[in-house]
């Protein structure tokens, strides 16, 4: 039986664990569920999976403490984070933003089994990672595709290695329409359903910048090895060019129980119990380079993986605040990505050498979007 907790219960990639954990009850003990509020999606997570312990960060109700099964523990916050670690050999952090940077910490320090899907902790605390590499699983579809992949490969015969992105909702947009979109529009993903924020850095290509840093940062390639190609059809979800010639893919339908079954089960492969699909359904399978000019972030977070350091934390937090400030209609879409260029020329504080410090820098990012939002507007 494997101890798998999961933080992060209630949001997209926790949701697709439990369906995992759903299909592998016999094989999967169920410690800890996580999330940030005592929601009736984490009551019903409980009722129906009755781990040992149930964490949220928001004061419950007392009628939503007494409808917890009586096989869970209820813990609050930091308190229950720790107990779930504790106990667990594996853990998901699939909780979003830079939340989750702590429990990776804590996770990581513990030597348990990371299951990686928050991203802003990977990129921030990546002398952590590569120092404890063993111990950490990548379940995002890209990363799982390349931890696949150079598991098989020596590294001396790499010549480049490809993240793919859908190109999101504005792959085929005229640059000169982006100043008219809509929120609504942006988080019209065509492939995947995802929380706002990540759906919107989707349609930037920030997400798939990020995604550059995450790469860096897991398997310590160099981010002039790394080339990001436009795939629509969102199948191949990592490949690699070889120096004889050759090219390697993982090719997987678009579902997010894939990566997370092997992340949950690695070294081991199980079965496949969910919706079946024939290689036929695979076609077509088409590769675009991405428009540089449309999708500055792109550039930008090449520019970040090389430079390193505080850029790091400024990038995430300048990011958050302008998407926040899009998706409430304060700026348009076009004025993302250059107010998240104008705090990073305007990054005046020193390196982070600590947590506290990262998360500092993570703040002053979100803090000085609005203090530079006129020289952008």
């Amino acid at each position: 039986m494997i101890k798998l907790s999961i933080l992060g219960s209630t949001g997209s990639v926790g949701t697709q664990a439990l369906d995992v954990v759903r299909a592998y009850r016999q094989d999967i003990e169920l410690v800890g569920l996580v999330a940030r509020r005592a929601s009736d999606k984490l009551l019903n997570q409980a009722r129906e999976f009755k781990p040992k312990y149930v964490v949220s960060y928001q004061e419950p109700e007392k009628d939503w403490l007494e409808s917890l099964p009586k096989e869970c523990v209820y813990l609050k916050g930091e308190e229950g984070l720790l107990a779930v670690v504790e106990e667990s050999e594996r853990v998901l952090n699939a909780i979003s933003g830079i939340d989750g940077l702590l429990p990776t910490f804590f996770v990581l320090s513990k030597n348990k089994i990371l299951l990686a899907s928050n991203k802003e902790s990977v990129v921030c605390l990546e002398e952590l990672i590569r120092e404890k590499s063993e111990n950490v699983v990548p379940v995002d579809s890209e990363h799982n595709a390349l931890f696949q992949l150079l598991s098989m490969t020596d590294r001396k015969e790499i010549k480049k290695v490809y993240l793919t992105a859908s190109g999101g909702p504005f792959k085929d947009t005229p640059i000169e329409e982006l100043s008219k979109v809509k929120p609504a529009q942006a988080l019209n993903h065509p492939t995947w359903q995802m929380g706002q924020k990540i759906t919107v850095d989707s349609a930037t290509l920030m997400n798939k910048g990020i995604e550059l840093l995450e790469a860096k940062a897991l398997f310590g390639l160099d981010p002039d090895l790394i080339e990001v190609v436009i795939h629509p059809q969102s199948l191949v979800h990592g490949a690699i060019k070889l120096k004889d010639g050759s090219f390697l893919f993982q090719v997987s339908p678009p579902d997010m129980k894939i990566p997370i079954m092997n992340a949950i089960f690695y070294p081991e492969r199980r079965e496949y119990h969910f919706r079946d699909i024939s290689l036929f359904e695979l076609s077509p399978i088409v590769f675009e380079r991405v428009d540089r000019q449309k999708f500055r972030a792109l550039s930008l977070c090449e520019w970040v993986a090389r430079i390193g350091g505080v850029y790091v934390p400024v990038l995430l937090g300048a990011d958050e605040r302008a998407v926040e400030l899009f998706l409430e209609e304060r700026i348009s879409f076009d004025k993302i990505v250059p107010l998240v260029e104008e705090v990073l020329s305007s990054v005046n504080i020193r390196d982070p050498e600590t947590i506290e410090e990262i998360i500092q820098a993570v703040e002053w990012g979100y803090k000085k979007v609005d203090e530079v939002l006129g020289k952008v507007l």
